[in-house]
């Protein structure tokens, strides 16, 4: 159990790795498209880095949660303490 959390703790951090960078290009190219007035690359932004950035946001979305649906055996076993009156 704990390898399969490792798995997708790994795919949790490069999907988010990718949407961030893929993020970074697509705002960047946008604003640098607009200050150039190049409303082409605008279209090609559109069509070569949403699509990943939107892949990778949802396979980090779907990681994610399975991280905090599974939590580890430490926190589902609190040790509980004797109560004195």
């Amino acid at each position: 159990m704990q390898k399969l959390r490792h798995t997708i703790n790994a795919v949790f951090v490069i999907s988010l790795a990718v949407l961030l960078i893929a993020g970074i290009v697509f705002v960047a190219g946008q604003a640098l498209a607009l200050i150039t007035g190049q409303g082409d690359w605008l279209a090609v932004l559109n069509e070569a880095v949403k699509g990943p950035a939107c892949i990778a946001a949802s396979v980090c979305a779907i990681a994610g949660f399975l991280l905090s649906y599974k939590t580890s055996a430490k926190q589902n076993n609190p040790q509980q303490e004797a109560r004195t009156p």
